[in-house]
Formats: structure tokens, C-alpha cells, sequence
């Protein structure tokens, strides 16, 4: 937490960090379905309106200790890359920085199982990148504008998959970089 934060601040994120550790331990021991709310709620020691206050989305949320804004994330990545990257490369770089291509140990094993295990979750993921969709596309108009409309958003549809695919590759990181590879060599990037 940056210093100079305020006390109201640091207890916003210590109550939304105890909530998501509450969560994740619950899930790991005893699977997603078989966890309510209320017990997570129960288990961090906070009621369960204060639950849905810091994840209004419910329990496919909690999984999750700080959802960044993706698109946000997304489109600055590709805004914001060194000079003489393609804004492909720049995706690949962002994508690899989340899970489950950046880290690799037990407990994040774990996660990935549960994610992959559950619909709900694994759909909550995905969504998470298929939302970007539109913005994408945008951006990459900006920077291929000799492109038509239709062959930006085919590329950026078929990169926001590409971590779904990945991710359930022994190697993840393997995986995406054969995709980014596919798609360069098919967008003649």
C-alpha cells in the first residue's frame, strides 16, 4: 500500500484482502460449489452486505484479490510499449504477466485447477478477457489503420482467447507464445 494511504483506505483493503483469503482457503479445502457466502463472510468476520459491498459480483469474484481494470490494463499496454514493439508483442507481454503464465508453484497449480474445474470461474476468467474485445479492436485500428474493420476484430477475438486456450496447456507459457507465433504468421504481422 502507497504511503500516505488513509486509515479508511488500508481498512477498505485489508477487509477486501481477508475476504479473498477467507474465500480461497475455503475453496481449495472444499471445492467452489460447496462454499456459501455466508461462510466466507462468516470466516473473515465481516457481514455478509460488507461482502457483496467489495464483490458485488458474488463468489466467482472472490477467487480474485484485486481485479484491475483489463481493458484499461490492456489498451495502455499496447499504448504505452517500447518503441519498435508491435502492438502484438505488447499483448503477449501483458497476457504473460497474469495467471497462469506468471508463476509457477503448488499453490498457484491449485488455483488453476479450481479455476479450470469450475464453469462458473473459468467462464468469470474468460469473460474477463472477451470483454475487451471492442477495445482492442480500437486500438489496434489506431495502429494498422490500412487494416479493414473486420480483420482487427477477428485478430483481437482471437487473441483474447488465446489465454483460455493457453492456460490449459501443461506449459502455459509455451502455449501462448505458439499462438502469438500462429497469429503473427496469419495476420502477416
Amino acid at each position: 500500500m502507497a504511503a500516505g494511504t488513509g486509515l479508511r483506505e488500508r481498512k477498505r483493503a485489508q477487509t477486501r484482502l481477508a475476504l479473498h483469503e477467507a474465500a480461497l482457503r475455503l475453496f481449495l479445502e472444499r471445492g467452489f460449489d460447496d462454499v456459501t457466502v455466508a461462510e466466507i463472510a462468516d470466516e473473515a468476520n465481516v457481514a455478509l452486505t460488507t461482502l457483496f459491498t467489495y464483490y458485488p459480483e458474488g463468489k466467482v469474484a472472490l477467487v480474485f484479490p484485486q481485479e484491475e481494470d483489463r481493458q484499461d490494463a490492456l489498451i495502455r499496454a499496447v499504448r504505452e510499449r517500447p518503441g519498435g514493439t508491435d502492438p502484438l508483442a505488447a499483448v503477449q507481454e501483458f497476457m504473460a504477466s497474469r495467471l497462469p503464465f506468471d508463476a509457477e508453484d503448488e499453490h498457484t497449480e491449485r488455483l488453476l485447477d479450481l479455476i479450470f474445474g469450475t464453469p462458473a470461474l473459468r467462464a468469470y476468467v474468460r469473460k474477463n478477457w472477451t470483454d475487451c474485445e471492442d477495445a482492442l479492436t480500437a486500438v489496434l485500428a489506431e495502429e494498422w489503420s490500412d487494416r479493414g474493420r473486420i480483420d482487427l476484430r477477428a485478430l483481437a477475438r482471437f487473441v483474447l482467447e488465446s489465454p483460455d486456450i493457453a492456460a490449459r496447456e501443461e506449459s502455459p507459457g509455451e502455449a501462448l507464445a505458439v499462438i502469438f507465433a500462429n497469429l503473427r504468421r496469419g495476420w502477416s504481422v
